[in-house]
This record gives structure tokens, sequence and C-alpha cells, in this order.
């Protein structure tokens, strides 16, 4: 039960959202309390660090906070344009999203996190660790978009990452043959998603495109048919 003259949860957790936002001020992110969400300019990337309050907090309990990054692209979005998916619409901020995702997803070996800071003895330690936290894993992601080339390479192994997105960043970005070896990669370390991939290519060829997302191997078997790959190599 709510301890109804606690601290509420919501007024814990954007107090905690500044407290980052000044440690990482230094980093050259900017705080944007209607978010809650951190955000940086780097050149055409945009680097987002948005703050998710869990829904099950209880006043005077719990007061859990999760952390997601997503990364954009201007070009991305003009890409994509020129280049439309059947799900693709035409709201600028979607189409310019890369990849991204919970914190924790942001490694090679994916975890939940999440940072409770109804502790008030206990708080100022929670908000170093989730700044510590996203120095620790976010800015190197973040960092691997300055050569395009490496993210597509790195993040294709990450298992909980967009990773339909992440093969048309690679097009847009790094070239077609790039692309196309980023997905075989993905496909052979992933046997479930692949079965899945070639029942999307039958489908498309029997019936026509695939307009829906939500299930990868046919997000990616869509990228393979309307970009020509070849797909004997996948």
């Amino acid at each position: 039960m709510a301890d109804h003259g606690a601290e509420k949860p919501r007024e814990i957790i954007l107090t905690a959202c500044s407290a980052i936002a000044d440690q990482l001020s230094k980093d050259g992110f900017s705080f944007l309390k209607s978010g809650p969400k951190l955000k940086r300019k780097a050149r055409d990337l945009t680097h987002n660090i948005h703050f998710q309050s869990d829904r099950n907090n209880v006043a005077g309990r719990r007061a859990a906070m999760w952390i997601h990054a997503s990364v954009s692209s201007d070009i991305m979005a003009r890409w994509r344009l020129e280049n439309p998916m059947p799900w693709n619409g035409t709201h600028k901020p979607s189409l310019a999203i890369i990849t991204g995702g919970q914190i924790g997803n942001l490694l090679p070996n994916s975890s939940w996190m999440e940072w409770n800071f109804a502790d008030i003895s206990r708080r100022a330690a929670q908000i170093d660790e989730a700044t510590t936290a996203i120095r620790t894993i976010m800015l190197p992601f973040f960092a691997l978009f300055e050569t395009p080339a490496t993210a597509v390479e790195t993040l294709i192994h990450y298992p909980a990452l967009w990773q339909s997105n992440l093969i048309e960043y690679a097009l847009a970005h790094v070239g077609r043959d790039a692309a196309r070896h980023a997905m075989r990669q993905y496909l052979a370390a992933n046997p479930r998603i692949h079965a899945r991939y070639d029942e999307a290519l039958t489908y498309i060829r029997l019936r026509g495109p695939i307009t829906h997302r939500g299930d990868t191997g046919a997000e990616l078997a869509m990228i393979a048919s309307i970009h020509a790959f070849d797909l004997r190599d996948i």
C-alpha cells in the first residue's frame, strides 16, 4: 500500500534525472524535463537518453527508473524517404531513428537494468551508479556511430537491438555489400529468425509485400527483396 505522506515517485525520479543531467552536461547533453530526456547533437547525429518510470512505482516503497538510448540521423531520415519501406510513414523523427534500446540491451549479452531511488539513504549512490552506467555503456555506444562501418560490424551481433534498422543504416551509410554481409552474419547466428526470413521470402514471392513491422525475419526479407540482395548468398 502506498504511503500517502511519502514523496511521490515521479517527483523523486525527476529530481534524480536532473542530478544525472547535471553530471552529464560536461559531456554535451542538455536536459529536457518534459521527456524527461537528455539530448546531444553530434553533426548529423542526435544522441537521445530517455528516462522511463516504472508504472508499478509506489510512494514510500518504489521509485524505479529505466534508461533507454537512441541514435537518430537526418541523413537516415532523407534516405528512408527516398527508399521507403511499406511500414514507414513520412514522420521525420521516426524515420531518423537508427537503433537503440534499454541500456542493458546495448551490451553484447543483454540484461535488464533499473535504478530505484525510493530509499533516501541510497539515492545519491543510485544517481552516481546510473550516471556511471550511462558513461560506460551509452557513451561508447554513441561513439560507435562516428564510424558507420564500425557501428554496423559491432552492433549486428547484439541480439536485442533493432537489426532491420541497422541494415537500413548500413545501406545508407556504408553500402550495399556491407549491408548484405551484415545481414548474412546476423541470420547465420540466429537460426529461428533465418527460418522466418525464408518463410517471409516465400510469402513475398507468392503474395507480395509485407506491410507491417514486428517480425525481424520478415522485415529483413523485405529489405533483401526491395534492395535486390543476392538471396542465394543469404
